[in-house]
């Protein structure tokens, strides 16, 4: 499994609480406990640290546990609640927080899962309430039981380190990380419409970006009319104190990019991310890219204008005017015969279909494009060969 070390953190975690609650004797309390560990969880899984991004093997990963976190630290905060019959133990005060955590924590999980309906600015102020609900949470608990959680034993460690956990992970989310990490100041140095709603954008950092081909980065953008709040976008080539990056108008923000960006613009950016390394395959490779996902392989061919390895690359798009970088594809194959180029358009050749692809262990299929696209062919291809090497990412930022 790729995500071992990433999953075995968390597996141990909750072995963890469930063992220091039960030998101290304070088995009732093992329910509202593991939701203070998988709360404390879900703010490290947020932080985007890059050994756990490693651990998990994509930031995608991360973000994948995180809600689910979320959702189990719901579910047992309810299974909480209705253990005490409708409200909870301890003092008025240490009863009322409780009950303003949990509700918080209800309607923010609530309003999360339906950011794909509201403003990204407003889902990340309601998401940022959560840390209030969390530090009632601990209050509450510690009022309940400071005699055991603040004299030395195995319990009082444990809740302390999680609580530390998940006040530092929390607080740097929201009031360092947009001042510490966005490292790469730079400004607009280009901007090329690639057709009616795709925008290439082309940067100039300060300093030396380093990256792989494959990866994205984070970039905020300061230009009055615009939300300077950070966004991901796929790095789409560069070398040095360039770099490029391909936006499509698929929402509100980048909407008023393609349409309003400036020229000498200020941005910055943050490190790269993602494990989609074009250069970490097998000899042999299947490129798949689906509309927009065409992004990461063409920084790949941008940077190596001569191919060193056989390719068959598979570009979908529906209809000739949504498809990008036709032209600069089409010249590359002509001088490259390593490259197997097949250009789908869906509304003359239908939906991409490898049922019958001959696929051998010694092939690495890379893909990026539309979850479901990606979804359904890594089924396919599973089914052909189960041993196939399969690499995607499917990052969704909400």
């Amino acid at each position: 499994m790729k995500s071992f070390k990433g999953i075995s953190l968390l597996i141990l975690s909750l072995g963890l609480t469930i063992f220091a609650w039960a030998s101290s004797g304070l088995v009732n309390f093992i329910i509202p406990g593991l939701a203070l560990t998988t709360l404390s969880l879900t703010f490290l899984l947020a932080s985007r640290s890059a050994l756990l991004e490693d651990w998990f093997q994509g930031i995608e990963e991360m973000y994948f546990y995180h809600k689910i976190l979320a959702v189990f630290s719901l579910i047992l905060l309810a299974l909480h609640k209705v253990a005490m019959n409708g409200s909870l133990w301890g003092s008025h005060l240490a009863a009322q927080l409780g009950n303003i955590a949990i509700y918080l924590f209800f309607s923010i999980v609530i309003v999360a899962y339906l950011g794909k309906h509201i403003k990204y600015e407003v889902w990340r102020w309601v998401h940022r309430l959560v840390y209030l609900a969390y530090i009632f949470g601990l209050f509450h608990t510690y009022m309940l039981l400071g005699k055991s959680l603040l004299s030395f034993n195995l319990l009082s460690i444990v809740v302390a380190s999680y609580a530390l956990i998940g006040l530092s992970s929390g607080f740097y989310i929201i009031f360092l990380y947009q001042t510490l990490a966005f490292k790469h100041k730079g400004k607009v140095l280009g901007l090329k419409r690639l057709n009616h709603d795709t925008l290439e954008v082309k940067i100039q950092v300060e300093k030396p970006f380093s990256y792989q081909y494959g990866q994205f980065a984070f970039i905020k953008i300061f230009q009055e009319g615009l939300e300077s709040a950070p966004h991901p976008f796929s790095i789409s080539g560069g070398q040095g104190n360039i770099l490029y990056f391909t936006i499509k108008n698929s929402g509100d923000f980048t909407q008023q990019v393609y349409e309003k960006l400036e020229l000498n613009s200020t941005v910055k950016i943050d490190r790269a991310y993602g494990h989609m390394l074009l250069e970490q395959g097998q000899e042999k490779q299947i490129w798949i890219a689906g509309g927009i996902g065409i992004t990461p392989f063409i920084s790949y061919l941008r940077e190596n204008p001569r191919l060193n390895r056989p390719i068959s690359f598979y570009y979908a798009y529906s209809g000739a005017e949504n498809a990008v970088y036709l032209d600069f594809l089409q010249d590359y194959a002509q001088k490259n015969p390593l490259l197997d180029l097949h250009l789908v358009d869906s509304k003359i050749s239908g939906y991409l279909d490898f049922s019958d692809y001959p696929l051998d262990s010694q092939t690495s299929v890379f893909m990026c494009g539309p979850l479901a696209m990606m979804n359904k062919l890594a089924q396919t291809f599973k089914k052909i060969n189960p041993k196939a090497q399969l690499i995607y990412e499917g990052f969704k930022f909400k």
